[in-house]
């Protein structure tokens, strides 16, 4: 047999090492089990019931007919569309900013330092407490100046303005992630790249993009799913306005206020299936494109 084939033997320090590093991750999968995976299996077939009320004991069987009323129903799949446009926005723009602000500020210096903490701090604050500071700038900051509405008040702006609140708030955590993935790559490669003549746009274009695509990979999917299951943002800013609500605040109204708990449930049941397949999806084309080093 091929040596190069064979299964690697670890020794007792790997082993230790992965003991160590598989205990330190115990609590958060024992959970992240009870509170996520567990209720999430058990909530599954009450999807294919009649469940009205959480505090109710009758949950006669119907089938599918739940499913078939959700990709029927036309509020149900205008918030899906909500959820899309909103995640499209925040994911771009999360990640263009943050990656504008890494390519600025990833060298080490004291102006440098300081920039970081003050872009990352709003990351460190609730979603809750950004989205009133936000509304309070947008109805009596920049309707007084602007004489405009504010956004929160327009159908057809409230998806952009949430998208422009929840971008602000993680922009700054992308930023770091870039600039970790910055101070990785060898100025080694830089330096063959000048010897060969190359201008500053194909430096950036042929090393930085590709030495960096881990980093793509991190954000974009990370971003992706707080997008699609975003819940606090609309129901703080826009829980009056209909062309702001996402399908998590339609799965919480369907259990918790119209006592449609099994509809609810198989509203879950759609955005969870669509989140993972979109982040398998975004993560495995982002992987191929990365390179080794």
């Amino acid at each position: 047999m091929d040596k190069d084939l064979r299964p690697r033997q670890l020794t007792g320090y790997s082993r230790r090492t992965h003991l160590s590093n598989a205990l330190f991750l115990l609590p958060t999968i024992v959970l992240f089990t009870f509170v996520v995976l567990i209720p999430f299996f058990q909530g599954i077939p009450y999807s294919f019931t009649s469940w009205k009320s959480i505090v109710s004991t009758d949950h006669p069987f119907n089938g599918i007919a739940n499913y078939k009323y959700l990709l029927g129903n036309k509020y149900f799949r205008m918030c899906l569309g909500v959820t899309f446009n909103f995640t499209i926005q925040y994911l771009l723009w999360s990640n263009v900013l943050g990656f504008s602000l890494a390519l600025l500020i990833h060298k080490s210096s004291l102006f440098n330092n300081i920039s970081r903490t003050i872009f990352f701090l709003p990351f460190t604050i609730s979603v809750t407490a950004g989205a009133i500071v936000w509304s309070y700038v947008f109805t009596d900051v920049y309707s007084p100046l602007t004489g405009n509405v504010s956004p929160l008040g327009l159908p057809s702006q409230v998806v952009p303005a949430m998208a422009i609140m929840a971008s602000w708030r993680d922009m700054g955590y992308c930023m770091l992630i870039y600039i970790a993935a910055l101070q990785t790559i060898s100025q080694d490669f830089y330096e063959a790249a000048t010897v060969e003549g190359a201008n500053a746009w194909q430096k950036f274009i042929h090393i930085t993009i590709p030495m960096i695509v881990p980093a793509f990979t991190t954000n974009i999917t990370l971003i992706l799913a707080w997008g699609l299951r975003t819940f606090d943002l609309p129901m703080v800013v826009a829980a009056n306005l209909q062309e702001g609500q996402t399908t998590a605040v339609y799965i919480y109204q369907s259990i918790f206020a119209n006592n449609k708990a099994s509809l609810g449930q198989a509203a879950a049941i759609i955005l969870t299936v669509i989140l993972i397949v979109l982040t398998q999806i975004v993560t495995r084309v982002l992987r191929r494109l990365e390179v080794e080093t």
